[in-house]
């Protein structure tokens, strides 16, 4: 599945706005974390896409993929489920497609953030250390990148090759 770097930096970015107004309030900074992650979020951190993926066969009635999910994803969907339940009840959203009706469920204000506060604390850890960078992608090392062009090096002298192997089946002896 696709990764949708906007939402996750986006969920960053609010998460560190809740951090913010309740870190002073805490005796610790775990007691912090876990008062941010169930403050009310701005929105469902998920794309209209893969929400229609888990939200589709939960309106026919089959809640058998939510049901194997992890508690906090399993809340999510669930609370998702009741916001477009609601709106497409609403006069405006009558007669549209699930997928359309998503847009806006996905952009309304959740009841919490739906992540763990171990989670929360290694997005913050990571945004502290730089190894998150301002977009929201995971930074590569040096050692990744070192890596990365290793493989890149033998993937091409294997296309090279593999070319001089069909060259040689194609001359005549």
């Amino acid at each position: 599945m696709k990764y949708d770097y906007d939402i996750s930096r986006q969920l960053q970015d609010d998460l560190i706005k809740a951090y913010n107004k309740v870190a002073h309030l805490c005796w610790s900074q775990a007691e912090a974390y876990q008062k941010t992650v169930i403050q009310p979020a701005p929105r469902f951190y998920v794309s209209p896409k893969q929400a229609l993926q888990i939200i589709s066969p939960m309106v026919k009635g089959d809640f058998s993929r939510v049901e194997l999910m992890r508690p906090i994803k399993k809340r999510m969907y669930y609370a998702l489920y009741d916001v477009v339940v609601k709106l497409s009840e609403k006069r405006q959203f009558v007669g549209k497609s699930l997928f359309y009706i998503l847009q806006f469920a996905v952009l309304s204000p959740a009841p919490e953030f739906y992540i763990s506060p171990v989670n929360f604390s290694l997005i913050r850890a990571g945004m502290i250390k730089g190894t998150i960078s301002d977009d929201g992608r995971p930074m590569k090392t040096e050692a990744q990148k070192r890596s990365y062009e290793k493989l890149k090096k033998k993937r091409k002298e294997l296309r090279e090759y593999r070319e001089k192997m069909k060259m040689l089946k194609m001359t005549p002896l």
